[in-house]
Parts: C-alpha cells; structure tokens; sequence
C-alpha cells in the first residue's frame, strides 16, 4: 500500500512538473519579440489586392507598399499569423542587385534602420528580420505581383485598423468610432501579438483566432470538431498548401453553422482542419482553449474593425 502511495505521488508530480515546464516553454515560444516599427502620423486608406489561385480567390491579402528610390510597385502579405514585420531574402537580393545595395542586410540576416511608405504612412524601424523565402522581382512584367516581404501583428499594435473586405481596402488609424459612432463594440484579446475574438458556435461560447494569412479559410478547426459540423450529404475536398515552404493537406467540408459576434452571425459555407500541424500548434491551441481559426474568407461581405491598443472590436455588415 505503502509502494503504490509512493508511485502515485511520484506520476503526479512528474506529470506537475511536467504541465509546468510546457507552460514555461510554450510561453516563451510564442512570446514575440520588441516592437521596433515606427508609424508616422498619417492615417490613409489603402487598397487591398487579393491573391487567388486555383483553391479560392482570396489566397493572400496583398497590401501595396513603395520604397524610396524604386520605380516599382512591390506588395507585402499583411499576416496576423506573423508577429512581426519581415523581408524575403530573394526580393531584397534582386532589389539591391538592380539599385546598388539600397537595402543592406548585415552578417545575422538583419535589414538595419529601414523604411518603406504604406500609402501616406511612414513605416520605419531600427530592424526587420530577414528569412530565406519568396521569389526575384521580375522587373520586366508589370502585372506581376512583386511580394517582397510579410506586414504582421506588430503593425495594428500601433494603429487601429478597418478592414473592408466587401470594398477591399483598409484604413489604418480609423477608430470603430470614426466609422460609426453608433456601434456596439466588444471586448477581445490582443495577447501576444495574436488576435482572439470571442465568438458563439452552436451556443457555446469559444475564442477564435484570426489569422488573415490563413487568407482563403473561413474556419479551421480539429478534426473532430470538423466531422460533428460538416453538413450531411456533401463531399469533402482536399487540396495541399505551402506555409512557409511546408506543404500541408487541407480536409474542406460544407458546413451550415452560423458564427456569432456579438449579434452579428456570419453563416459558415466550409469548415476546414489541416494535416500536418506540428505538435505544439495543436497543443497551443488546446491549452489555450481556442476553438479554431478564422481567415479573411470568413468576413468577404462584412467590415472588421480591430483597435488592439484598448482591444476593442466589431464586426459590421
């Protein structure tokens, strides 16, 4: 008796230590870096270009951006997935290999105090990171689409944001108030640079993250959760994805759910879950008592404005 007492308090606090070292480390994961953007002033509205391809046509929201010195129009994906603000390196090579090391990028792959103009807006910062990704500029074609980096959470962290996805445009710096002073608007989380709506699904209340790089999705979730809110009688679709140079398969299914924030309910046309997640996404997820993600495709025919500074937000028709 004695044994077994002994065995059952060493497994609970093994499995103790065990809860607390993955807090520790998953805290510390995802826990982003400074913010080193600088905004200026200016606030302006700034038309979104949508990325498509064979899955859905909305692949990518594409903001426009110049760069001093330049004659070409570049676009950088504006990601919430992404904490911060970054550069591919293949864009920035071709970039300086035409206009003689504009952009220098030291020895760690860090592109040092640099600038680039969203609309009327100054985007600065002592440093962006610099990652092995993207495609040359093809200087030749001007249709073709140049995305020469990712725009990340760290931007709304300094300006509230409108995001008309029926119009497509977004303005930086507009208030839900400056919108419409009449809306009723509701609390969210704005934890580490991700942002966290709480929603209503099927009556029970959840918190849902959006992730405008998950563009073409309406909702991700789990499997399970996928199978009890597929629609009877509809075929699923699978297709692969690239994120971040990792092919993944996605599970589409039609779905009849209805999505509620606040009053307003957005009906779900697919749900998704997602091969090939890594460990700690889906642990993340679970500890964190998500109920899945949401992406642009969800709020096609609404507007969404998100102030994360006094983390405040609305969904509009």
């Amino acid at each position: 008796m004695k044994i077994l007492k002994i065995t059952t308090i060493t497994i609970f606090l093994f499995l103790l230590f065990l809860a607390i070292g993955s807090y520790f480390y998953l805290d510390k994961k995802f826990t982003p870096p400074p913010n080193y953007l600088s905004l200026s002033k200016t606030n302006d509205s700034i038309p979104i270009t949508w990325l498509t391809n064979e899955a859905n046509q909305r692949a990518a929201l594409l903001l426009p951006i110049q760069i001093k010195g330049v004659r070409k129009q570049f676009y950088m994906q504006f990601d919430l997935g992404s904490h911060s603000t970054l550069f591919y390196s293949m864009a920035i090579e071709s970039i300086n290999k035409r206009n003689g090391e504009l952009i220098p990028i030291d020895s760690t792959n860090i592109l040092k105090t640099f600038a680039f103009n969203l609309g009327e807006i100054m985007v600065s910062a002592d440093q962006f990171r610099v990652i092995d990704y993207g495609e040359e500029i093809n200087w030749q074609d001007t249709t073709s689409l140049n995305i020469i980096g990712t725009i990340g959470a760290d931007l709304i962290e300094h300006k509230p944001i409108v995001l008309d996805f029926k119009n497509s445009y977004c303005i930086l710096g507009k208030t839900a108030a400056d919108f419409d002073p009449n809306l009723d608007l509701l609390d969210f989380k704005f934890e580490k640079r991700r942002v966290l709506l709480p929603a209503i699904i099927n009556g029970e209340p959840t918190e849902l993250l959006f992730d405008s790089g998950t563009s073409g999705f309406e909702f991700i979730t789990d499997k399970k959760t996928w199978q009890q809110m597929a629609k009877p009688n509809t075929t699923e679709i699978n297709y692969d994805v690239n994120s971040w140079g990792r092919t993944l398969t996605v599970h589409d299914i039609g779905s009849d759910n209805v999505i509620f924030f606040g009053k307003t309910g957005i009906g779900l046309n697919r749900v998704s879950y997602i091969e090939s997640t890594s460990f700690i996404q889906n642990l993340l997820m679970r500890l964190s008592g998500m109920g899945g993600m949401i992406g642009n495709e969800l709020f096609k025919e609404k507007v969404l404005i998100l102030d994360c500074t006094n983390e405040k937000f609305v969904v509009v028709d």
